[in-house]
């Protein structure tokens, strides 16, 4: 019994293709479910954090007793809480606690600067090593905070932790 091979780069191709697919179905598959989990207010919060531009809505994602405590420290807007609390900087989900919590993380850069750019630079200088603290972010030194939030049937922030 013979069986005919294609001949040509096609096959190699496809063989190839199936493998990176697989490798990312098996890498975000896991977090399909948690990405339709999170409360919308959880990432309208952190994009207000990590941005010191106002973000609609994040204000009135805390529910009436947060907005007290918000009003006590002077914020009682979105653009109250851009000027006092946020700071450009990045953040991720990271989990789903066991009470119910959903957890983010923020790094804010203590040196920013542009690493894509710089991670180009190094490239074209062959310093691999380099381009890699780059495109990691350890050449920013970053700080980071871990907040979970807790939300009310409403959706609504009850608690940050």
């Amino acid at each position: 019994m013979e069986i005919a091979l294609p001949k040509g780069k096609r096959p190699v191709f496809t063989i190839f293709g199936g493998v990176v697919f697989g490798a990312l179905l098996a890498g975000a598959g896991p977090q399909i479910p948690n990405i339709f989990d999170r409360p919308s207010c959880g990432e309208t919060v952190m994009k207000a954090v990590s941005s010191e531009k106002p973000v609609n809505g994040a204000y009135n994602c805390f529910d009436s007793d947060m907005q007290q405590g918000l009003n006590s420290a002077g914020i009682d807007s979105d653009g109250a809480f851009a000027t006092r609390v946020a700071k450009n900087g990045t953040y991720h989900y990271l989990h789903k606690t066991e009470d119910g919590g959903y957890v983010y993380e923020y790094d804010r850069p203590q040196s920013p600067h542009n690493r894509w750019q710089a991670a180009v630079s190094a490239l074209k200088k062959r310093n691999l090593a380099a381009m890699w603290e780059e495109v990691t972010g350890e050449t920013q030194r970053s700080t980071s905070k871990v907040y979970t939030f807790y939300f009310d049937g409403d959706g609504k922030i009850t608690a940050v932790l």
